[in-house]
């Protein structure tokens, strides 16, 4: 009988250790994952801030933004422009979405919450790939097709005309090169993918893309109800110089281009 007893005892201890060491390494495997999700975040951030900086400094020796493209990279965008300014090839790629294989030998591919975009310029010489979008009210010299069209009237032409340079995002976390967002914009249901390319108005959708937050941008949610609370965050860089983790919830609070008027509620 006391043989039996210390018997069950010690099988008892045994399942309760295996428990607590399970627990332990449940713990401990959360940890990891959350450092390494701050720490791809911090190193995001520090690339946010270069190509930021790197802007202005384009614009002090220029005296205007950046421009949609230049003569040694057609229709290369921003890439082209500020390539000598903030030695972009080198900061351009957030480590939460990395270049993934095989990329495409001629045309575009739009990027991923977990996965870098690749632009070929127009003359097929060169590909840019990176995981950052400019504000295009930003771009200095951008015509609009349209005769009248009222959006010419709320591009930024020149640094001055920056009303609210804490509130005025210049770079940012998002799924394709740049984007013109709108205060009407909706956001896109897919935070994994984000809203397609050629898609206007809505272009604020580009940027709600969960890649930073309490889960790994893979895992970033497909299908979010209109007037559910989108979960996830996004790196900023501010006309003012510094940068910021904002909650895709607040991309409204923010002013993206001249006369901006922030919605009350942000569009479902």
């Amino acid at each position: 009988m006391t043989r039996n007893t210390k018997r069950a005892f010690t099988l008892v201890e045994l399942l309760v250790t295996i428990a607590i060491i399970g627990i332990l390494a449940a713990l401990l495997l959360t940890a990891v994952s959350s450092a390494k999700l701050k720490a791809q975040r911090t190193h995001c951030l520090s690339n946010i801030k270069q190509l930021t900086l790197g802007s202005f400094m384009y614009a002090s020796d220029n005296s205007r933004h950046a421009g949609i493209e230049t003569s040694a990279f057609p229709g290369g965008n921003w890439m082209g422009t500020l390539n000598e300014y903030a030695k972009a090839n080198g900061i351009l790629i957030c480590p939460s979405a990395p270049l993934r294989e095989p990329t495409p030998t001629s045309g575009n591919l739009q990027g991923l919450a977990d996965r870098a975009w690749v632009r070929w310029t127009s003359d097929k010489k060169t590909m840019f790939h990176g995981s950052y979008g400019y504000n295009g009210w930003l771009y200095s010299d951008i015509q609009f097709s349209e005769k009248g069209d009222p959006k010419q009237l709320q591009v930024f032409t020149s640094e001055s005309a920056i009303q609210k340079p804490s509130l005025t995002p210049v770079f940012f976390d998002e799924n394709w090169v740049d984007a013109w967002p709108q205060e009407t914009d909706k956001p896109f249901h897919n935070l994994y993918e984000g809203q397609g390319l050629g898609v206007s108005p809505d272009q604020m959708g580009r940027l709600t893309i969960a890649r930073h937050g309490s889960r790994s941008a893979s895992r970033a949610p497909r299908d979010v109800a209109p007037g559910e609370k989108m979960p996830g965050a996004i790196n900023m860089g501010m006309a003012d110089g510094h940068t910021e983790l904002v909650k895709l919830e607040d991309l409204w609070k923010y002013y993206w281009h001249l006369k901006w008027q922030p919605p009350v509620t942000r569009p479902q």
